[in-house]
């Protein structure tokens, strides 16, 4: 199990990645790539691993495709003068720390399988928490408490890894990760992150008060 010195040290990391570089003023964290897990990327190979990577999956509206808007993201660092980069995805941000340093998890998981990873609480998200997009009971996409106000995602190819302040109307549920518990206080009333409890099943009695639903 993680201790206080692996929680401090995984909050950092995340800084670390939002804070990549200040270009005219603007901070700009590290490119998203899907799949993304600590992958390298320099000058001379981002244009083939993005190619691989984000090829055919999809635009936005104004018809720029996702491999466009990482290889653009890539390029402004790039000609702002960084020599490497490295790419996460929403999930890889947190999964590298955690499965590759810390050797907690012996497997990869996208971010319902981390969802399914946490205790899930109704109160406001504190500092080591994760937060989740959900969708039809599935969590898409997963942010990382590094304060009690502040949370910082691997965001998407146009914005990469971004700091911001944590808003309830922006995300779903969030919960304290398993291997955290202890070394992050719990609240004291275990129920779900919001209102939409109702994608969980096996519901339990709490002797406190209310009901706890167990996380998938």
């Amino acid at each position: 199990m993680a201790n206080a010195a692996d929680l401090n040290e995984y909050i950092q990391y995340l800084e670390d990645q939002a804070n990549f570089m200040v270009i005219n003023g603007h901070t700009w964290g590290e490119p998203y790539v899907i799949g993304g897990q600590h992958l390298s990327l320099t000058p001379s190979n981002y244009e083939t691993v993005i190619h691989n990577r984000e090829h055919g999956r999809g635009g936005y509206s104004n018809g720029q495709t996702y491999e466009e808007a990482a290889k653009q993201y890539c390029e402004r660092l790039f000609d702002a003068g960084a020599t490497q980069l490295y790419a996460y995805d929403c999930s890889g941000l947190g999964m590298y720390f955690w499965q590759n340093v810390k050797h907690e998890y012996p497997g990869d998981m996208n971010a319902n399988g981390m969802m399914g990873k946490c205790n899930l609480y109704k109160e406001t998200p504190q500092r080591g928490w994760w937060v989740f997009h959900v969708n039809n009971g599935r969590a898409t996409h997963i942010g990382y408490m590094v304060d009690n106000t502040h949370v910082i995602e691997a965001k998407g190819r146009r914005y990469g890894v971004t700091k911001s302040v944590f808003r309830r109307s922006a995300w779903d549920r969030w919960g304290i990760p398993k291997i955290l518990e202890g070394v992050i206080p719990a609240p004291g009333d275990p129920r779900p992150g919001t209102t939409q409890s109702h994608y969980y099943q096996n519901y339990i009695f709490y002797p406190g008060g209310g009901y706890f639903f167990p996380p998938h």
